[in-house]
C-alpha cells in the first residue's frame, strides 16, 4: 500500500542503491544546501522512496504482496508529477528525467500484470505520454549518453498506443476532450504515417471537431503534399505540448524543402537569400539556416545560399535544437503540462470553414508570402523555363 514496498526500502538502502530523490537529504534539506550529513545521502525516506523498474527473469516469480493496488499506483503519478516535476528549474531535467522514467516504467509494469483497465490506467498513460512528449524536447540538445532521443521515442509510442487502445475500449464519449489531445500527439508523432491519418479519418465525428486534432490532420496532408511552408505557419497555431511532438521533425521537413528548392531552382547563378530562408522554414536566426545548408554541403555567404547541381545528401540527418516557435508558447510549469493543465488552449485559431468532418475539412488559405507578395521579389522568377527568369542576389 506504499509507493514502494518496505523490503525493497530495505534492500536498495543497505545496497546503496538509493537515487537522491529519494533520500533523507532531498525531502529534509534546501538544494546545494551543506547542512545534511553524509549519512543523510544514503538515508531512505519511506515516504519518497518508490519502487524502482525491475526486469522479469527466467524462474523468478511475482510476490502478489509487493504489487501496488490501482489507487496506490495513481497516488504514485501523482507523486511524481507534483513532487518530483515540480523540481523543474531546481535540479536538472535530465536528473529529474532518469528519476521519472524508471519509476513510471515500474508503475505501468504493476498495471500490465494485474490487468487494471478503466479510469486510473487511462490517467497514469495520459500523464506518462505527456512526460515523454514533453522530455523528448526539453533533451533534445543533451548528448547521446546523457539523453537516448529513439529510447524516448520508443516509448513515446508504445505509451500512445496503449491509451488509444484504452480509448478505442470505451464509449466515445467517456474521454472525449483528452481523447482528442491525444489523438493529436499520435498523428503528429507518427507524422506521414498513412496509419495514423486512417485512423483519425474514423474517428467520432464529436472528436474529429476540436481544433487541435483538425490542426494536426492539416499539418499531416501539408507534409504528405511536400507544402513545407503551409506546414510551419501550421505548426505556429500549435499549443506548446503538441509542438514538441512535433518538433523532433522538423530538420527532417527542412531537408527535403531544402533538396526541393535546389533541385527545382538551380541555376548557374541562381543563389538563395538567407533570409528568406530562415522565414520560409522558421529557423531561430540566421546563423542556424547557415549551420544547416552547411551540414548538407551547400555553399552559404553572409547573406546567401548558393545553389549546386545535382540532388543533395539528405540521408545524414541534423541533430535537433531549440526552436523558438516551441519556446514562445510555453506559459506554465512541467509539472502542471504533465497534469494536462493548459495542454489544449480555450481558444485556437479557425483552422476549418464549417464543422464538416476531418475529411473535408481545410485549413484557411493563407496568402504565401514569401512566393506571392507583390511587396517582394520572386526570387525564383516566373516563367517556368529552368534558367530563365530569376532574379540573381550577388
Amino acid at each position: 500500500m506504499q509507493m514502494c514496498p518496505p523490503r525493497e526500502i530495505a534492500s536498495r538502502e543497505k545496497q546503496r542503491r538509493l537515487h537522491y530523490f529519494e533520500t533523507v537529504s532531498f525531502t529534509s534539506s534546501a538544494p546545494n544546501s551543506n547542512s545534511f550529513s553524509q549519512r543523510d545521502k544514503l538515508t531512505a525516506d519511506p515516504r519518497a522512496v518508490v519502487k524502482e523498474f525491475s526486469r522479469s527473469a527466467a524462474g523468478k516469480g511475482i510476490d502478489p504482496s509487493e504489487l501496488r493496488p490501482a489507487h496506490v499506483l495513481q497516488r504514485t503519478m501523482k507523486y511524481l508529477v507534483e513532487e518530483i516535476a515540480n523540481q523543474d528549474g531546481v535540479y536538472p531535467w535530465q536528473m529529474i528525467y532518469w528519476f521519472i522514467f524508471d519509476r513510471t516504467r515500474a508503475i505501468r509494469q504493476d498495471l500490465v500484470v494485474q490487468r487494471i483497465t478503466g479510469k486510473p490506467v487511462v490517467e497514469i498513460f495520459e500523464k506518462t505520454c505527456r512526460f515523454h512528449i514533453l522530455s523528448g524536447y526539453k533533451l533534445c540538445e543533451s548528448p547521446i549518453d546523457a539523453f537516448d532521443p529513439k529510447i524516448n521515442n520508443d516509448h513515446t509510442s508504445e505509451c500512445l498506443k496503449r491509451l488509444l487502445c484504452f480509448y478505442d475500449a470505451e464509449n466515445h464519449s467517456v474521454y472525449q476532450v483528452t481523447r482528442a489531445e491525444f489523438e493529436a500527439y499520435y498523428l503528429l508523432h507518427n507524422l506521414g504515417s498513412f496509419e495514423a491519418l486512417g485512423r483519425v479519418v474514423s474517428l467520432h465525428a464529436e472528436i474529429k471537431r476540436n481544433s487541435v486534432l483538425r490542426l494536426a490532420f492539416e499539418i499531416n496532408l501539408a507534409v504528405m503534399l511536400k507544402n513545407f511552408v503551409r506546414f510551419f505557419r501550421l505548426v505556429n497555431m500549435l499549443p506548446y505540448l503538441a509542438c514538441c511532438a512535433v518538433h523532433k521533425h522538423f530538420n527532417k521537413v527542412r531537408a527535403d524543402s531544402l533538396a526541393a528548392i535546389n533541385k527545382a531552382h538551380f541555376s548557374r547563378n541562381a543563389s538563395l537569400p538567407l533570409t528568406l530562408l530562415v522565414e520560409m522554414l522558421n529557423f531561430n536566426d540566421i546563423q542556424e539556416a547557415k549551420d544547416f545548408c552547411v551540414h548538407y554541403g551547400v555553399e552559404v555567404t553572409d547573406t546567401t545560399v548558393k545553389l549546386v547541381k545535382g540532388d543533395l545528401n539528405i540521408s545524414q540527418s541534423m541533430s535537433a535544437r531549440f526552436s523558438n516557435i516551441v519556446d514562445d508558447k510555453l506559459t506554465i510549469s512541467a509539472s502542471d503540462l504533465i497534469s494536462g493543465k493548459g495542454t489544449i488552449p480555450s481558444t485556437i485559431p479557425a483552422i476549418c470553414r464549417s464543422n464538416s468532418d476531418i475529411e473535408n475539412c481545410s485549413a484557411v488559405s493563407q496568402p504565401m508570402t514569401a512566393f506571392a507578395s507583390q511587396d517582394k521579389p520572386h526570387w525564383f522568377g516566373k516563367g517556368r523555363g529552368r534558367g530563365r527568369g530569376r532574379k540573381v542576389v550577388q
